[in-house]
C-alpha cells in the first residue's frame, strides 16, 4: 500500500511539474514564435493536447509496470495485456470518462484514483490556461469590449413588460 501510495503522489508530482513547466514556456516563449494571434492560440491548444497524451502516456506506463513487475494489483473485465490497453484504460481515467470496462482490483485503484484527480485538475488548468490566451490574443477581444457598451440594459420582468 505504501509504494502505491508513493507512486501516485510521484506521479502526480511529476505530472503537475511537467504541465507547469509547459504552461510557463507556452506563456513566456509562445509570443517570441514571430507567429499571428490565431496561430498562437492553434499552437497553444495543440500543445497542450499532446501534453495531456504524453501525461496519459505516464500513467499508462507505470500501470503496466505496476501490474507486470510491482504486484500492485490487476485489472479485471476487459483484457489490459499491451501498450495500447494501458493507455486506452489511462486516457480513460485521466479524463474521468469512467467507462467501467476495466475494474482495477488491489492497491492500484490508489493509482488511478490519484489519475482521475489529477488529470481532472490538469485539463481544467489547461482550459482557464487557453481562455486566458484567447482574452489576450484572439482579434476580437477589443471588439466584444467595445461592443457590450451599447447593449440595452432595459430591464424586462417576467411577464416581459419592459420597466
Amino acid at each position: 500500500m505504501i509504494a502505491a501510495m508513493l507512486l501516485a503522489f510521484g506521479l502526480v508530482s511529476l505530472t503537475f511539474l511537467f504541465h507547469y513547466r509547459v504552461l510557463l514556456w507556452l506563456g513566456s516563449r509562445g509570443p517570441r514564435l514571430g507567429l499571428s494571434t490565431q496561430a498562437l492560440v492553434l499552437v497553444i491548444v495543440v500543445t497542450l493536447f499532446l501534453v495531456h497524451i504524453a501525461e496519459i502516456g505516464i500513467y499508462a506506463f507505470t500501470y503496466g509496470m505496476s501490474v507486470s513487475f510491482l504486484d500492485l494489483g490487476v485489472f479485471e473485465g476487459a483484457a489490459v495485456t499491451d501498450a495500447m490497453s494501458f493507455l486506452y484504460y489511462s486516457g480513460v481515467i485521466y479524463t474521468t470518462l469512467g467507462l467501467g470496462d476495466i475494474e482495477p482490483q488491489g492497491h492500484i485503484r490508489f493509482i488511478t484514483a490519484m489519475e482521475a484527480l489529477s488529470g481532472f485538475l490538469l485539463i481544467t488548468w489547461s482550459a482557464s490556461f487557453t481562455f486566458l490566451a484567447m482574452g489576450r490574443l484572439w482579434p476580437w477581444e477589443n471588439h466584444c469590449a467595445t461592443s457590450i457598451q451599447h447593449v440595452d440594459v432595459t430591464l424586462v420582468t417576467e411577464k416581459g413588460e419592459k420597466q
